[in-house]
């Protein structure tokens, strides 16, 4: 799905209300240019929409009951190694709640407190290092966010990419499954690819 104006205006006539009233932060920015750019210079503008993106999916993603128990009822975003939000994400999600829980962000420096969080985010240079633990992770119903194009193929849940200037994302839905994760429909049909279940 590209966000060009035309693209957001298709985009607009086909989503139900609902579906375009939580997605109107993400859908203001990614239109406010025709062609928005993320080169060096810009990064933060990147992350900014990045963050508008994580608070989205908690939105649209049902995890088991149990998997409040350990963080007080509170929804947890974790962000693994170097923080690239700045305080974007901590005050984009702050005096929020999402299914009645208040959300918490979280720096994560290990992957055994990863375990704990909802959702992790984790940036391109944590990539190599987290992958080999996708599976514990998922075990631990904790919902993966990579940022590079081939995250899903290494068994992440939503990878990011950047495309002709656009952020774009691919659901591995398999993996989501194994998590016990319970994805919306109307997420998917925003992805630009869904892995499916075996």
């Amino acid at each position: 799905m590209t966000f060009t104006s035309q693209g957001c205006a298709q985009a607009h006539a086909i989503l139900t209300a609902r579906f375009r009233l939580l997605f109107i932060l993400v859908i203001t920015c990614l239109c406010v240019s025709e062609q928005p750019t993320f080169s060096a210079d810009s990064v933060s503008k990147e992350y900014q929409l990045k963050a508008a993106f994580l608070y989205n999916f908690t939105k649209f993603v049902t995890w088991p009951s149990k998997k409040f128990e350990e963080s007080n009822n509170k929804l947890v975003i974790g962000i693994i190694g170097h923080n690239p939000f700045g305080n974007e994400l901590a005050e984009i999600t702050q005096g929020r709640t999402v299914g009645g829980r208040d959300i918490q962000v979280q720096y994560i420096t290990s992957i055994e407190a990863a375990h704990s969080v909802n959702l992790l985010f984790i940036p391109n240079a944590e990539e190599r290092k987290v992958k080999d633990h996708l599976r514990s992770l998922h075990a631990a119903s904790v919902l993966t966010v990579g940022e590079t194009d081939h995250f899903a193929s290494l068994g992440g849940i939503i990878s990011f990419s950047v495309n002709a200037d656009k952020i774009r994302f691919e659901i591995n839905r398999e993996e989501a499954f194994n998590a016990s994760l319970k994805i919306s429909p109307q997420l998917l049909k925003l992805a630009i690819s869904v892995r499916k279940t075996k």
